[in-house]
């Protein structure tokens, strides 16, 4: 474990194979329980709702329960899911499916949601709570807003890959962060933002730490 006794996550990647997925943080109890019960709240309704029809307990409520979330996060795993629209709803389904996981110990700080085969794991994202030097994941969005996509980079030679190959639409936020800094923790976010002067957008990068103080070093800008 991390070390660091919380009652909820501050971070839940949605990792898929091909490195792309999601990236959400949850800065207070209220707003990870709020995510969760998002989803979760109206199938617990539901449950309750029959179990008070037929007079009798709800039989394995807490397994239904994962097993809604569960289906539900395999579809953002489908080829045929839109990333940008499944932003708002994914976070509602990760912090479920995290809420709905019995832990061994407290809920960890940091939790991957991943492909493994056919199959959906949970686990602690014990790779995030150390700083190697690269992203390890790199989030268009910010804390405040609770995260968005994301790019994943198991390694830094497939970061520096993937950061020195030109941009596109859907894949510059590694590019410009390669570019500014030398070494950075283990999460990056960036947001496109207006300039002052209004010309034009600029992106507003920031370093996310978990646990301990990753190191952010820009490069030397050549004169």
């Amino acid at each position: 474990m991390s070390g660091v006794d919380l009652d909820h996550p501050e971070a839940i990647f949605v990792k898929r194979l091909d490195g792309t997925g999601y990236g959400f943080f949850y800065s207070t109890p209220a707003q990870f329980e709020n995510a969760a019960n998002g989803f979760i709240g109206p199938i617990k309704d539901r449950i309750k709702k029959e179990s008070d029809e037929k007079n009798e307990l709800p039989v394995n409520a807490e397994e239904l329960c994962l097993k809604a979330s569960l289906a539900a996060m395999e579809k953002v795993f489908t080829p045929g899911w839109d990333d940008q629209d499944g932003i708002d709803g994914t976070r509602c389904v990760a912090a479920s499916c995290a809420a709905q996981t019995k832990w061994d110990d407290v809920i960890p700080q940091c939790i991957v949601i991943e492909q493994a085969g056919d199959e959906i794991t949970i686990r602690e994202g014990f790779e995030f709570m150390e700083h190697p030097g690269y992203p390890l994941g790199i989030v268009i969005g910010s804390k405040g807003d609770g995260g968005g996509l994301c790019s994943f980079f198991d390694s830094k030679d497939e970061f520096r890959l993937v950061a020195t190959k030109p941009p596109s639409a859907h894949t510059w936020l590694p590019q410009l962060i390669y570019r500014l800094y030398q070494r950075t923790p283990s999460i990056m976010t960036g947001i496109p933002t207006p300039s002052e002067e209004g010309k034009g957008v600029g992106v507003e990068c920031h370093a996310y730490n978990l646990n301990r103080q990753g190191q952010l070093i820009e490069r030397q800008r050549r004169t």
